[in-house]
């Protein structure tokens, strides 16, 4: 299919008809005999929690020909006071059903549906609640435009389900914008920003919704809890998280314990809230505290789908250890009496990386007897049929890895130098090693090679970062140095 253009593609992404969740509909229904005796703030409780019934109720209220006065609506609340409480429940029973239509009725795409609200429902709280500490009045703005961000990609589900998928599995391997640029045509961002002016969305929102994250306190704290929401999806341990964290108890004048403590209470009530929704929520991620087992139970009760239902599966990312790498650092050390055969030296040193550094998958290549090839030996947490386990290379080989094996010295390759380091790799090396984020380091002893480590991630949405990286060398280093004392007869 050739690619759409920009016209195209605004044209096409139209909300005005968007499909709300089953539950919606129905928390609705309950509201509605009620009538006048029901609040505003009552209504828009369920809408704000399903994305597309806010997506909707926000465009439909921005696009009526009878808007009083051109105002603009950026807020759930204040659209269901323009049509009046009851003139709006009275026509709850003619809204569309997502998992009625064929896109819900598709286990892959509701399987993304349902993730995508769990992450806009995550977002927009955060968004609301640390808008209410900074002493935002409009805090609901915040929250609606957290909801709003996700927009374009529930209409690629419901509107291109094909293109939508590519993207998914696009965003698996290669860095966001260039993925998007490949599915779409365009970095996601700046087409987002001239949907939401073509919808007629209010200028409030769309200037919160910049994707210059910089700027006054109220676009920060919606930025910040946008990728907190992002990052914590797979897990609590990234390095993103830190810098939001700080970014808030600056704006909040708070301490940045506090600030932690409040997201953690933010994920929970988020996932509580949305218990509805069949994908897990961040809050599952979180590390349980010491102490009795909670009374309630509604996060671990949360319903997911059925195995055949769960299409794309579900990745969590790894957390580190560091008392586990301590702790293999003392036995390094400890056994430099040459007492570790060479597979009871490598599996020490492969605990400390894949728990104590929480690298999921992990290759030694070892020199080969003939001291002329790099080859992989011992690997954990990848699969038999992955190309990796094939790793190889001659030892006096001009790419990238041939030239770590020069002398002991480490790379990570990321989306910062990709461009200038993953050409300097073998083809054969970059097919079997795929498009993705990961650390190596070569190993030395008494001023010869011993072999290499190549670690990683896996090459979904769990990122590598920094202080992992200084952890990675530290134990390579150690490692090295405990190799270097095994026994020729202890092979």
């Amino acid at each position: 299919m050739a690619a759409m253009t920009l016209e195209q593609w605004l044209a096409r992404l139209k909300p005005g008809e968007t499909p709300v969740f089953r539950h919606t509909k129905q928390a609705l229904l309950e509201l509605a005999p009620r009538g006048e005796q029901v609040s505003a703030k009552e209504i828009a409780a369920p809408i704000l929690a399903d994305p597309l019934a806010t997506l909707r109720l926000i465009y439909n209220a921005n696009n009526r020909s009878s808007r009083y006065f051109d105002t603009e609506v950026a807020t759930v609340e204040h659209a269901i006071l323009m049509q009046g409480v009851s003139v709006f429940l009275g026509k709850v029973g003619d809204l569309p059903v997502l998992e009625d239509t064929p896109q819900g009725q598709d286990k892959l795409i509701l399987s993304y549906l349902y993730r995508l609200a769990r992450l806009s429902q995550h977002a927009s709280w955060q968004a609301r609640d640390f808008g209410t500490l900074y002493h935002d009045t409009r805090s609901e703005e915040l929250q609606v435009a957290a909801v709003l961000y996700h927009a374009p990609e529930f209409l690629f589900w419901l509107d291109a389900p094909d293109i939508a998928e590519e993207l998914a599995q696009l965003r698996r391997r290669l860095p966001s914008a260039e993925a998007e640029k490949q599915a779409i045509g365009f970095a996601l961002p700046p087409l987002r920003e001239m949907l939401l002016e073509s919808w007629k969305i209010p200028e409030v929102t769309r200037g919160l919704l910049k994707s210059d994250s910089g700027g006054h306190a109220r676009r920060r704290i919606l930025w910040a809890t946008l990728d907190i929401a992002h990052h914590s999806r797979r897990g609590w341990w990234n390095e993103h998280l830190t810098a939001c964290y700080e970014t808030l108890a600056e704006i909040e004048r708070m301490p940045v314990d506090q600030v932690i403590a409040t997201v953690h209470d933010n994920a929970i009530r988020a996932a509580r809230a949305g218990s509805w929704v069949h994908a897990e929520p961040a809050a599952a991620w979180l590390p349980m505290e010491p102490g009795e087992w909670p009374k309630e139970r509604e996060i671990s009760e949360v319903k997911t789908p059925s195995p055949e239902q769960e299409v794309a599966e579900h990745t969590v990312c790894p957390m580190p250890n560091r008392s586990v790498l301590e702790e293999t650092l003392a036995n390094i050390e400890g056994h430099l009496d040459g007492t570790l055969s060479l597979s009871q030296m490598l599996a020490v040193i492969l605990k400390g990386l894949h728990t104590g550094l929480g690298l999921s998958r992990v290759l030694f290549a070892l020199i080969t007897p003939d001291g002329k090839r790099v080859k992989c030996r011992f690997t954990l947490g990848i699969p038999s049929e992955d190309p990796l386990r094939h790793f190889e290379f001659p030892l006096d080989s001009k790419d990238l890895f041939g030239i770590l094996m020069t002398k002991m010295q480490s790379v990570w390759i990321n989306e910062e130098n990709r461009g200038k380091l993953w050409p300097r790799v073998a083809p054969e090396l970059r097919a079997r090693i795929g498009r993705g984020d990961f650390y190596t380091m070569s190993l030395f002893g008494n001023d010869k090679p011993i072999g290499l480590i190549y670690a990683d991630r896996g090459h979904g949405d769990c990122a590598l970062d920094a202080r992992t990286y200084d952890d990675f060398k530290k134990l390579c280093l150690e490692a090295a140095k405990g190799l270097s004392k095994i026994k020729p007869a202890n092979p």
